[in-house]
């Protein structure tokens, strides 16, 4: 950053090689880019709830959900990457893989800016290079570059707003210099991508903090407030920010579980966070390493290695010849956000753009103290110490590579994703969950609503009305949300989330006669039923919401079993009644104990 006046001119050779490093970055950003670009729709994260709002969007919608019939006002993802996905389906296509490949401009884009922040952080041409392209080759990096998610938008948007901070000269007011506007409106825009972009505030307001630059954090803040301003008066008129109600929760999708109670759970949080990232979310981030297990408990080698790489990620931090404070804030303000996040969001998505940071600075470290040890030793050559040792890092490039799954070793590296793009299909849960999706594509009333768990997901192959089901073990509030929706088909699915046993199948089970089967589909068991509302129970429901007391049980075939039952779910019916033949004349008085008749 300029303080006084701008730097000398660079030399003759010195700007060729600069030109040169950054085309081979550009070069080899977009070969491996190809390389690994994997044109399925990514089934993790919320790649379509984006979709669907960016859609929402350039067909003139608003920012509004359009998975129903009512176009409800969207309020839980931050507008931006929608906007973006709304900007490229106007203008180019709204297939996603068009929206996907934009991905890639945003990758060379960012590494090429990483280069030149690099260069000014460690004042070394060579190191600089070195660190862009293994940022450039990091496995997370790379595997969300080909995501319709908004890891990539932000990680681009972030840096951009870097990347000006950094040429912006800091002796001019800042309302007179396009760096630093740029700068500013950067952080807003970062900010309706994901609102960890204040957190970019924090790291520019300590570098201006220490050197009394009042008018400049004055205006930056003002331009921020001013900024992001709309989309708070917004959210506050649709019942506030819902990832602060998320945050409460021990788990947002087990909301059952309730909100963390009381300092000491906070406290709990941060420490389980805390050692989370320490042992496993940096170190895989940063050394491009898969995480087996989050459930083993954590090992002294993980311990010992996650704080060896702090240490040397610190110790290069502390000799960077500029903008320390500017890293030190951001990355402090990141993790005081991150350390307070449910634990079950685990992964290094949430910190992925801190990985180039944490990436440089142990390169720096390591160089940093190589140098230390060469110097010791008696050798003193400049050209051992700027061009050799930095070059020497990128002896690190074939780890990256990595190798090709095995039945009996795991996938690492470039070689891991390109073999997992070239898959041409989806695992069979999926594969089961997306022929369902077509069934009703194909053959039932146009905007039959369905019920589905990740609606966003069935609706780009089903192009129907979706919905996902209530998160309650109350079968009462269960069906009457059905009734509210006016439901006409439910998915069961085999995706593997915990949901779909705890809260839909046992509302199945308790009335098997209101879902009736039109699609079943094996390895795994997948079904699609009708949702059949004048069948199963119509009586009474206890205090939990479970059928229990006077009513009837109405079955398919019609006949019906009126009396009062302990349990009136089917498959553990307990009680007597009478039955009733379709023509409504009586059968007799009949008993179930769990379930079974009794004689």
């Amino acid at each position: 950053m300029k303080t006084t006046s701008p730097p000398p001119a660079q030399p003759a050779g010195r700007s060729v090689l600069i030109y040169l490093y950054l085309t081979l970055l550009a070069l080899i950003g977009w070969f491996v880019f190809q390389y690994v670009f994997d044109k399925k729709l990514s089934l993790t994260g919320d790649a379509t709830d984006y979709y669907i709002l960016g859609k929402a969007i350039a067909q003139g919608d608003g920012y509004v959900g359009i998975l129903g019939p009512e176009k409800v006002p969207a309020n839980h993802f931050p507008p931006g990457y929608p906007f973006v996905i709304a900007v490229i389906m106007k203008l180019f296509s709204d297939k996603t893989t068009t929206i996907q490949a934009f991905n890639g401009f945003f990758l060379i884009a960012s590494v090429l800016m990483l280069f030149d922040l690099f260069r000014r952080m460690g004042r070394n041409i060579q190191l600089a290079f070195a660190g862009a392209l293994l940022v450039l080759l990091n496995f997370y990096i790379l595997q969300y570059s080909s995501m319709m998610m908004s890891e990539m938008t932000y990680f681009f948007i972030s840096l951009l707003a870097l990347w000006l901070f950094a040429r912006a000269d800091i002796s001019k007011a800042p309302w007179k210099d396009p760096y630093f506007w740029g700068f500013a409106v950067c952080v807003v825009f970062s900010y309706y991508v994901r609102q960890t972009g204040l957190m970019i505030l924090a790291g520019a307001g300590l570098y201006l903090l220490f050197r009394k630059k009042w008018l400049h954090i004055v205006f930056m803040g003002v331009i921020f407030f001013l900024g992001i301003l709309p989309w708070q008066i917004r959210a506050a008129k649709l019942g506030g920010d819902s990832h602060v109600r998320d945050m409460q929760m021990i788990n947002p999708l087990r909301p059952e579980e309730g909100v963390v109670q009381g300092f000491g759970g906070w406290v709990d949080r941060f420490w389980h966070n805390t050692e989370r990232y320490i042992t496993r979310e940096i170190p895989s981030g940063v050394l491009s390493t898969n995480i087996d297990d989050y459930t083993l408990p954590v090992s002294s080698g993980e311990w010992m290695a996650g704080l060896l790489l702090l240490v040397v990620t610190a110790f290069g931090w502390y000799h960077l010849r500029q903008f320390r404070l500017l890293i030190a804030g951001y990355a402090a303000a990141t993790f005081a956000l991150l350390l307070i996040y449910p634990e079950v969001w685990t992964g290094n998505r949430l910190m992925l753009h801190l990985v180039p940071f944490l990436v440089f600075c142990g390169l720096y470290g390591l160089w940093y103290g190589i140098g230390l040890a060469l110097q010791k030793a008696g050798v003193t050559s400049p050209a051992v110490r700027n061009v050799a040792i930095p070059l020497a890092f990128l002896l690190l490039i074939p780890g990256m590579i990595g190798q090709a799954a095995t039945e009996t070793r795991p996938g690492s590296g470039i070689k891991y994703l390109r073999q997992i793009a070239r898959v041409p299909g989806y695992d069979p849960a999926h594969e089961n969950y997306f022929q369902a999706a077509a069934w009703i594509r194909e053959n039932a009333p146009k905007n039959s609503m369905v019920i589905c768990r990740k609606p966003s997901l069935f609706v780009v192959f089903s192009d129907s009305y979706v919905s996902n089901y209530r998160f309650t073990e109350n079968q009462k509030e269960f069906l009457d949300y059905l009734r509210q929706r006016k439901t006409a088909f439910v998915v069961i699915d085999a995706l593997g989330y915990a949901s779909t046993p705890r809260y839909l199948i046992p509302v199945v089970q308790a009335n098997p006669d209101k879902f009736e089967i039109v699609l079943q589909l094996q390895n795994p068991d997948t079904y699609l039923v009708r949702f059949r509302d004048e069948f199963g129970w119509h009586g009474e429901y206890d205090a939990k919401g479970m059928p229990k007391g006077k009513g009837e049980y109405r079955f398919m075939d019609g006949r019906k079993l009126v009396g009062t039952f302990s349990d009136a779910r089917m498959i553990s019916l307990t009680g007597t009644g009478t039955m009733y033949d379709v023509k409504g004349n009586s059968l007799g008085n009949v008993t179930f104990v769990n379930g079974q008749q009794g004689r």
